[in-house]
């Protein structure tokens, strides 16, 4: 007999595993099925009631009840203790507890759609006392309402050939009712047993998992809270992290606990962009959020401030931005307080490599430590940056299985944006729910961005290109268009990569576009590069890590 579902799920009943065991081992033919634990959600007279196994088969249609334990009943009342000691007290017997069950789904669900298909079928129910002697008296059951046709007991359950012979005689009781019984056919079979548990697959909306990510995204780990305390513990300090692991966010917290401390604080990163996108995230009046173009201005206005936060700082790695930056912190890098994070990784921007001689410099004026743990980026996003760019981008405080990764593969560049543009509208035809700015394109250069824009709008999605404006105050209602470069530190939930190039070291482009995803990328790339990535031969068509 075919079980459904095949495995016992979530069952702490004995009774319930024995009799599934034995199921499987008996039939009446090659297509008989049984269901277990097969909800009602309409009943006679609860809320919710609940068929420990229901039989679908050439003999007809069995449901059957199953207790194990003792059986006791008292007065009226039925006491069922189980293998813990612990018992249940109810009014309704379980051969009533079957009889209603039964009606309730011939009522609610098998007459509606299957009445003539049914007549003359044998139909009913049973039930299976697994570990109670039968109750006799002069060969008579002491309980008249569990008839010997319909009762199963301990000496029916000894193994499923015993069973199986119960199951004849249950069978054969209900075929008695009958004037003229018939046997089910296998399509009557099949059709009742899908209208009762279909096979259906459905997931969360895009949107109802965004809300999941968002809620987990904003919250502190304990790794964070630690470097937190670390980092308020040491005059000057070196954070290191890969994209993913909050340096950002710790970046900004820390801002905020040096200020809440009656320091003045200088947010310093390169990006004007990431410098909007901080100044628009509420941080106290005494932080100032800045890029490093600003610096010559405040040193020639004679300002300084009490701590200094770099964000990004793989970018600010040079003796220039060294020497300029020291003259606004006060005590300089030598004495002054600083908080510096930054990206061990391929974050590097082509035109501001990394002096190792100034990183060499700032770790021996401070301590440094590592964030270890992803919480930005899914699990499967992790594992994508690791296969496509070689990055270790720390380990994901996400399911390893959580997220989505496309991988879309086209033979020539031109065919990129086009298929761009059409994975971006069906993310938001598959979720009308969906709010456009929770996606970014991101783009290779930025003569690439208009003709981004032009696809989307053919595709009739409104989109706009990265921007201060679009950064600052209420989120517009827009998909964000950038290039790979100037999206460093921002991110999105979904991010659509249109492709990857060359000339800024395709790793490196992999790592920064891929990352900047917190819970869904596609990436469409030509066979050609990302065969060059993974140094084998691209698939045919498409690779995905999930859906």
């Amino acid at each position: 007999m075919k079980l459904i579902p095949a495995q016992i799920l979530g069952c702490g009943s004995a009774a319930e595993r024995r009799v599934f065991g034995y199921l499987a081992e008996v039939g009446f033919s090659a297509y008989d099925v049984a269901l277990h634990s097969l909800n009602i959600a309409h009943h006679e007279y609860k809320r919710w009631g609940e068929a420990d196994f229901f039989l679908i088969g050439r003999r007809g249609i069995l449901l059957l009840e199953v207790k194990g334990g003792r059986v006791a009943c008292r007065d009226g009342i039925w006491e069922f203790t189980n293998r813990k000691n612990e018992t249940k007290r109810k009014k309704e017997g379980p051969a009533e507890q079957a009889k209603s069950a039964y009606f309730s789904l011939e009522k609610n669900y098998l007459n509606p759609k299957f009445y003539r298909e049914l007549n003359g079928v044998p139909r009913g129910w049973a039930v299976v006392f697994t570990d109670i002697p039968r109750l006799a008296n002069n060969g008579s059951t002491l309980l008249p309402e569990h008839p010997d046709e319909i009762t199963a007991y301990e000496e029916d359950c000894k193994g499923h050939n015993s069973f199986k012979k119960f199951l004849v005689r249950a069978y054969d009781h209900w075929a008695s009712k009958q004037r003229n019984p018939v046997e089910l056919s296998p399509q009557v079979v099949k059709a009742i047993s899908n209208s009762l548990r279909p096979n259906f697959e459905r997931v969360p909306s895009l949107n109802t998992q965004l809300r999941d990510v968002e809620q987990k995204l904003y919250q502190f780990t304990g790794e964070q809270y630690e470097k937190l305390d670390a980092i308020s513990e040491n005059e000057r300090i070196l954070v290191a992290g890969g994209a993913g692991t909050g340096k950002t966010f710790v970046a900004a917290a820390c801002a905020r606990y040096e200020e809440a401390e009656g320091r003045s604080v200088l947010f310093l990163t390169r990006s004007s962009f990431l410098a909007s996108f901080l100044g628009n995230q509420g941080l106290p009046d005494g932080v100032t959020v800045a890029t490093i173009d600003d610096v010559p201005k405040f040193f020639e206005e004679g300002r300084t401030w009490d701590v200094l936060v770099v964000d990004e700082g793989q970018d600010l790695c040079s003796l220039e931005c060294i020497d300029q930056i020291d003259g606004v912190l006060a005590g300089g890098w030598e004495n002054g307080r600083w908080r510096w994070f930054g990206d061990p990784n391929y974050q590097v921007s082509p035109s501001f490599p990394v002096d190792h001689d100034c990183l060499d410099y700032l770790k021996s004026k401070g301590v440094a430590t590592q964030l270890k743990n992803n919480i930005r980026n899914a699990g499967k996003i992790v594992e994508a940056i690791k296969v496509l760019a070689g990055a270790d981008v720390g380990r994901p405080s996400s399911k390893p299985d959580s997220g989505i990764v496309d991988l879309q593969l086209v033979d020539a560049e031109s065919e990129i944006l086009p298929r761009a543009a059409a994975a971006v509208r069906k993310w938001l035809s598959d979720d009308d729910q969906l709010p456009r700015n929770s996606i970014a394109m991101l783009v290779p250069s930025s003569d690439e961005i208009d003709k981004a824009v032009e696809f989307l709008s053919a595709k009739h999605v409104r989109s706009e290109a990265l921007s201060k404006r679009a950064l600052g105050g209420k989120p517009r209602d827009c998909v964000l268009v950038a290039t790979i470069e100037d999206f460093k530190g921002l991110e999105r939930p979904l991010v659509c990569v249109a492709g990857l190039r060359q000339e800024h070291g395709l790793a490196s482009s992999a790592y920064k576009a891929i990352s900047r995803a917190n819970h869904a990328v596609t990436l469409v790339a030509t066979r050609d590069s990302v065969a060059e990535l993974t140094g084998k031969v691209a698939p045919q068509d498409e690779v995905k890590w999930g859906n």
